[in-house]
């Protein structure tokens, strides 16, 4: 394929991204998508056969480069503190980016098979987790972290994260804030995250 054609690709996927994840447009025809993109549907058809096709592929590219980014913090010299602060910002970076992607997963019923696989340490992110945790008790130990199941430790930490981008279009109109002042809020998450998280 023909630099030409990578770019026009990537350019369909990347729209489709932000048809899909920034504006919430689930059902946009490959048509919008065209439209929306510049070129001719009969090219989104050439490249992904079809709209479902497209869609996995904009997902399997959007979890290759969240993992990408997560293997980042597999590194001894950074502190637990210091990944989890790692882990927040790319959390947020894409959440801000893509606000409609984590509602859209939410929105699905898990494969039982995956369901299966993850349950049975056959997929890798089981062992990840594992890891995780056996980390979060350590720190609870050395006092950094309120002793609890390290469970709600996760739990406590994607709900500080997710929240507050899932329920903007709903928080912007029932808070007193303006737009302007949420987003200021949001840029200081991280921040306000950590120290909720953590006792010192």
């Amino acid at each position: 394929m023909s630099k030409k054609d990578s770019a026009t690709e990537d350019l369909i996927k990347e729209t489709a991204k932000k048809i899909f994840f920034t504006e919430g447009r689930f059902n946009a025809t490959t048509q919008e998508i065209a439209d929306a993109a510049g070129v001719n549907r009969t090219l989104v058809h050439y490249y992904f056969r079809s709209k479902d096709q497209l869609f996995k592929k904009v997902m399997e590219d959007g979890r290759n480069e969240f993992h990408k980014k997560m293997e980042e913090m597999d590194h001894p010299e950074l502190s637990f503190k210091q990944k989890m602060k790692h882990l927040i910002n790319i959390w947020m970076e894409q959440g801000l980016k893509y606000p409609f992607l984590d509602s859209y997963l939410l929105s699905q019923i898990i494969d039982p098979k995956e369901l299966d696989s993850l349950i049975e340490g056959k997929n890798p992110e089981y062992e990840k987790i594992e890891g995780f945790l056996k980390e979060i008790k350590k720190e609870m130990k050395a006092g950094n972290i309120v002793t609890m199941n390290p469970v709600h430790f996760l739990l406590n930490m994607a709900s500080l994260i997710s929240y507050p981008i899932i329920m903007r279009p709903l928080l912007e109109r029932t808070l007193p804030v303006t737009k302007k002042e949420f987003d200021a809020i949001m840029a200081d998450r991280e921040a306000a995250i950590l120290k909720t998280l953590f006792l010192k």
